[in-house]
């Protein structure tokens, strides 16, 4: 009986603490709290084992052999990814067999765009004026632009397939693999499963198309491939529900925008316009990141911080707030949007390469930035363009939830302009 009740109890907590994780990395304004705490109390670096200032967090990318990715293996369901690798020899290899297979930032704008040029009319001349931002829209862009890596070597899947929810856990996976239930870890490892099963399927023509025909490498593609579908899809997915949260809550912004893309003869292709919407995709996701918070192993003892006073003890795991260092007001010139709580896509970064913080830092930054904001950019094009878009449901049903992934985000817009574009 007092085993039975100490599972019970186990179970309970353990649902606590899935459901706090998957509810934390969407409070922004909470995480940027504790960060400012830890910014202005040094011990609490120490006891918290946390860093939450921009030179701190930097530091501790620009440091993977001692603050290791490895403390993402655990959640790596689909099985081992450069994600979850040491920082060695073989994931320097790995990484580079990535960007040889990744497509470059204008291909990733011309898929995403086509796709976002198609969906935008078939919602046009549909009378419900009704979609959800999730499966009818991000969905289908993020999956048109990443293939370009695989060329036709994958089948195309359409709207609905399992394949996307099988993505969806997997990536959640990463985000709160540690905390989940077992409902929800039988649930990641049979779509993870599924997942593996669908691109081996496909395994011939994926090594021929990069260039890898040998048996000796078939694990090495399946391996990549499955990492690229599910570490890309769902996160990107995700980025774009975030920016659209802080977007229309900004209505003079959304005016603005909306007003800029009505003026363009063709704004999908308006390079001027596309780095206007890029500068806005950056600073949208840096009041929502997609990982505000980042864990590290700790292998050996270390001392930690950019004063070095902080340590860290050995088979500890250490806590990076990325949104801290966002939110740090010392990573900004004073004269050039030093205040970080002020909405400024026109920020100017004391450090040029923190531009693109929500993707991480130093060698082991996202493989991927600028592709990712140009398929932003794309997708944002085309909802710029829906008159006077706004959430479809009432804010406490604004979005639906599993864990810490967004699955439904229903929108309406007006069949004509009229009325203006507000948001």
């Amino acid at each position: 009986m007092l085993d039975q009740a100490l599972s019970r109890l186990s179970r309970f907590w353990r649902w606590v603490a899935y459901r706090a994780v998957s509810a934390a990395v969407h409070q922004p304004l909470a995480l940027r709290g504790l960060a400012a705490f830890v910014q202005k109390t040094p011990r609490a670096r120490g006891l918290l084992n946390m860093v939450a200032t921009r030179d701190d967090v930097v530091g501790a990318f620009q440091r993977p052999s001692a603050f290791s990715n490895s403390a993402h293996r655990p959640n790596l369901v689909a099985g081992e990814f450069a994600i979850g690798m040491e920082s060695d020899a073989r994931h320097a290899c790995e990484r580079a067999q990535l960007l040889c297979q990744l497509p470059s930032p204008a291909a990733f704008a011309e898929r995403a765009s086509a796709e976002s040029r198609r969906l935008v009319g078939t919602l046009q001349a549909d009378g419900a004026r009704r979609f959800d931002l999730i499966d009818d829209y991000m969905v289908p862009i993020v999956w048109q632009a990443l293939g370009g890596s695989f060329g036709q070597a994958l089948p195309p899947l359409p709207p609905g397939d399992p394949m996307f929810l099988n993505l969806r856990y997997v990536g959640a996976h990463l985000i709160a693999g540690s905390s989940a239930t077992d409902a929800v870890q039988r649930r990641a490892l049979e779509s993870a499963a599924a997942l593996n099963a669908w691109v081996r399927a496909q395994l011939p023509a994926l090594q021929a198309l990069w260039g890898m025909p040998e048996v000796a490498q078939r694990e090495a593609v399946a391996r990549n491939v499955t990492g690229m579908l599910w570490v890309g899809h769902p996160a990107t997915v995700q980025a774009g529900a975030l920016l659209m949260q802080e977007l229309l809550a900004r209505p003079k912004v959304w005016r603005e925008l909306a007003g800029r893309v009505r003026q363009s003869a063709d704004p999908w292709t308006d390079q001027p316009l596309r780095e206007l919407l890029g500068r806005h995709v950056l600073e949208l996701l840096r009041f929502r990141p997609p990982f505000p918070i980042l864990r590290r192993e700790v292998p050996r003892d270390v001392l930690w911080g950019a004063d070095g006073t902080a340590r860290a003890r050995a088979g500890s795991e250490a806590t990076l707030m990325v949104i801290g260092a966002l939110f740090d007001p010392k990573a900004y010139a004073e004269d050039g949007g030093g205040d970080p709580a002020r909405y400024d896509p026109d920020r100017v970064f004391v450090h040029p390469a923190d531009r693109y913080m929500v993707f991480g830092a130093a060698r082991r930054q996202c493989i991927a930035p600028e592709q990712v904001v140009e398929t932003l950019v794309s997708a944002l094009t085309g909802l710029l363009q829906l008159p006077r878009l706004r959430w479809a449901q009432p804010w406490w049903r604004r979005m639906r939830y599993d864990g810490p992934i967004i699955v439904s985000a229903p929108l309406a817009f007006r069949a004509t302009a009229g009325g203006g574009d507000g948001a």
